[in-house]
């Protein structure tokens, strides 16, 4: 019987946290691996690049991880064991998270690390090489989709006219950390989200209002302290949902701020790039064999 290696894997986290992740790797030995840190409520299967992006990278030397994080699903609650789900997680954390996966990288022999989020997960990519344990081993980000979760709540709030800051201390005041707020899409008007969640994203000086700040249009203080070659893909049909200011201003932003930023513009594409899956696989595919290697 032929010994096919099960491609399901997992980490442990520092605060005992199971994360389960999909590793493909190629037949010849290689030094690097892209590390994928998924978005709000994401998982590490659901994206449609993935498939043709694994591919890619696995039949030009380069190893495919795609990881899920604390933040994958929505709301995970059982006693004895750590909540997790986007409506449950602490940004600040996302640090353990990615240690984890490096961790886990580096036990297999990995020496050239990437990582690349979408979405949030941009956000925790720019706050990890900050502030992770692990950030100077890192030799390249790649951001698709990047955003400005701080921003996006604030642009919801506003649109109905109310905060939630009141109701999420009174909730947290009566021990109730847990407990989703009244409004079923409190999270930027799309997912639910707890008190404590709230409380620990949604104050000025959180770590998740530092990470990626676009609504302020400068002082990206995080991501102009990154020193690595740096790839950021985004679509053109978002309209300024998650970027909070116009899409082209964010572009430009994020040349301004890291002068080692490629920064592309999908035409026709939506937030996860459906159709436009060919293009942003070729945009890292080059970056990776540009700036990387194998």
């Amino acid at each position: 019987m032929t010994n096919i290696p099960y491609p399901i894997v997992s980490v442990q986290t520092r605060d005992g946290l199971r994360l389960h992740g999909l590793l493909t790797e190629p037949t010849k030995p290689t030094d690097t691996i892209d590390i994928h840190i998924h978005g709000a409520g994401g998982n590490f299967y659901g994206n449609s690049y993935f498939p043709g992006l694994t591919h890619r990278l696995v039949n030009a030397g380069i190893a495919f991880l795609s990881t899920n994080n604390r933040g994958a699903g929505v709301y995970e609650l059982e006693k004895g064991t750590i909540g997790h789900g986007v409506a449950l997680e602490k940004f600040a954390d996302c640090v353990l998270d990615i240690d984890a996966w490096i961790e886990f990288a580096f036990k297999r022999g990995y020496k050239n690390i990437v990582l690349e989020g979408h979405s949030y997960g941009t956000e925790k990519i720019v706050y990890y090489m900050n502030k992770g344990q692990y950030k100077d081993h890192v030799k390249g980000v790649i951001l698709l989709g990047f955003s400005d979760n701080v921003g996006a709540q604030m642009k919801y709030e506003q649109s109905i006219g109310k905060t939630y800051l009141q109701e999420a201390h009174n909730l947290v005041s009566q021990g109730k950390n847990e407990q989703l707020l009244s409004d079923p899409y409190g999270l930027c008007g799309e997912l639910p989200i707890s008190a404590q969640t709230y409380l620990h994203c949604f104050t000025n000086d959180s770590a998740n209002a530092l990470a990626l700040p676009l609504r302020h249009g400068k002082n990206l203080t995080l991501f102009q302290q990154i020193r690595v070659p740096l790839l950021g893909v985004i679509g053109d049909q978002e309209e300024s949902e998650y970027t909070v200011i116009p899409i082209t201003d964010a572009v430009a932003l994020l040349k301004k701020e890291n002068n080692l930023a490629e920064v592309y513009q999908i035409e026709n594409s939506n937030h996860v790039f459906s159709g436009k899956e060919d293009e942003v696989i070729a945009l890292i595919a080059d970056f990776m064999q540009r700036k990387i290697g194998t």
